[in-house]
């Protein structure tokens, strides 16, 4: 690593905990007055932690501002704990971080901060807000982002401090007198001129893989996706971009050795879309000597031989796939043309070279029917994979599969809106033919039927050789097994 490392991108050497105390003996909370807090709601069980508003805390910390981040999902804080910490530190901005899953949980926490502590701004931003805009409306805040938006997130807030009213620019929304101004969406062209993200302001300590009883970190070294999968809640496709190898290899450095990182998960769209570079960044991981293990997502079809050895050299022990389903009809439609014959060698080449592999399901792809999910089940108990995962499918704002279900008349326009305010469940999309209760059931039994076949629990026997993984493989388990529905 550069010796001025740390001081081209402003990241600290030791974690800067204004004060070190504990949220219910749950993990360190940062106290005193910070200019703007970035805030991950409480809902749902967090493994690794939201980049954005670490690459939001990165920029805004380079250019002297006081932030701090409370991922209070990881803390298991609730609104209360959160607006009791908001109140103790008392920032001038509040940024929450949105995503589908926690909008129920994001509005009751925004209706709280106006009652508790209405001389915040709050702002809205995260993967909801960025395909569904118009929900800064129904949340009533008065600002929120899209896009990626590190650069005019800063402009914004240093206009906030600075006593004035944000100008118009791309990626803001304003929400004033009922009226929203969405400003045009805008990408950052140059990923290396981004500070690093503040990872260091994240409670590493309560993130995990369920893959690892390793101390674990999320990480994204490219931005974009040139595929259009129906489900994806991608607005448009987004041109590929990447950070230099220097860079990523740099910021790896940084979270092994400072960080103590011992895995990183790899959150790429496809992190093997470029193979020369994934060999590039390989063989720079091996030069540097940097002792840590990883995992990435990929595509069937965007691995080979050759390619996982120098994988495999470097550190990996995982990949990820998204199989979606096991009827190639059904996933042709999806638009992922993948064929169950690929499907099946990616993984047995996976397996030749010792590294696991995640295959993602889902349940209740459009025309999908009861007798082809059950095919998807008997496909994912033979596949082999280590770490299967199925879920519903959900009709996430500015997917093709929302917009479609909405014309024909299968999804209410205003299903999330309900979903906001406590008047309706979790959207979940059911297809034609198919009731919502039998897909639960199939969805329910596919976890056990895949995860304790006999040959599939062998396959996972290194889970027993720790008590840590035990742990962290049954939290996982029941995480996303048992304790949810989608």
């Amino acid at each position: 690593m550069k010796n001025n490392a740390h001081a081209e991108h402003n990241i600290p050497m030791k974690l800067p905990y204004l004060n070190s105390v504990s949220a219910k003996g749950q993990g360190p909370i940062q106290y005193g007055h910070v200019d703007c807090l970035l805030i991950n709601p409480p809902d749902i069980p967090t493994r690794y932690p939201y980049l954005g508003i670490s690459l939001l805390a990165g920029m805004l910390r380079a250019h002297g501002i006081s932030v701090a981040i409370l991922d209070s999902s990881a803390l298991g804080m609730t609104i209360k704990d959160v607006v009791r910490y908001i109140k103790d530190i008392k920032p001038r901005i509040i940024g929450i971080s949105i995503m589908s899953l926690t909008l129920r949980s994001s509005y009751e926490l925004v209706r709280a901060i106006h009652v508790s502590y209405p001389e915040a701004v709050v702002v809205a931003g995260g993967a909801h807000i960025n395909a569904d805009p118009w929900s800064v409306q129904a949340l009533d805040v008065p600002y929120g982002f899209i896009g990626e938006c590190e650069y005019e997130f800063l402009d914004f807030c240093e206009s906030i401090l600075g006593g004035k009213e944000p100008k118009e620019t791309p990626n803001l929304i304003v929400h004033k007198q009922g009226q929203l101004v969405i400003g045009e969406r805008k990408i950052v062209d140059d990923l290396d001129a981004l500070p690093w993200p503040a990872l260091d302001l994240l409670p590493v300590e309560r993130y995990y893989s369920p893959s690892t009883h390793l101390r674990t970190i999320s990480f994204i070294t490219s931005r974009g996706c040139p595929y259009d999968c129906i489900y994806c809640s991608k607005v448009d496709r987004i041109r590929v971009r990447s950070l230099s190898i220097e860079n990523t290899v740099d910021q790896l450095e940084w979270m092994v050795k400072e960080l103590g990182i011992e895995w990183v998960e790899f959150v790429d769209e496809i992190f093997t879309l470029n193979r020369s570079r994934v060999v590039e960044l390989c063989n720079s991981i091996i030069k540097r000597g940097l002792n840590f293990q990883w995992g990435c997502g990929s595509r069937a079809d965007r691995i080979d031989n050759d390619l996982l050895v120098v994988m495999k050299n470097a550190g990996c022990r995982k990949i990820g796939f998204g199989v979606e389903s096991g009827v190639e009809r059904v996933r042709y439609l999806d638009r992922k043309r993948i064929t169950n014959e690929q499907m099946k060698n990616a993984v047995s080449l996976c397996k030749s070279h010792g590294i696991k592999t995640q295959a993602c399901f889902i349940f209740g792809h459009p025309t999908e029917t009861l007798d082809e999910m059950k095919e998807t089940v008997r496909f994912a108990r033979n596949l082999g994979s280590n770490y299967p995962s199925f879920s519903r499918m959900m009709p996430f704002p500015g997917s093709e599969v929302f917009e479609q279900a909405k014309v024909k008349g299968e999804v209410a326009p205003g299903v999330w809106k309900d979903f906001m305010f406590g008047h309706g469940p979790l959207p979940l999309y059911t297809p034609k033919g198919v009731t919502p209760e039998q897909v639960y059931r199939i969805f329910r039994r596919s976890w056990f039927e895949v995860y304790f076949w006999p040959p599939n629990m062998w396959n996972n026997r290194d889970v027993f050789m720790s008590v840590d993984y035990i742990r962290k493989a049954a939290k996982a388990f029941w995480d996303f097994a048992l304790s949810r529905n989608y």
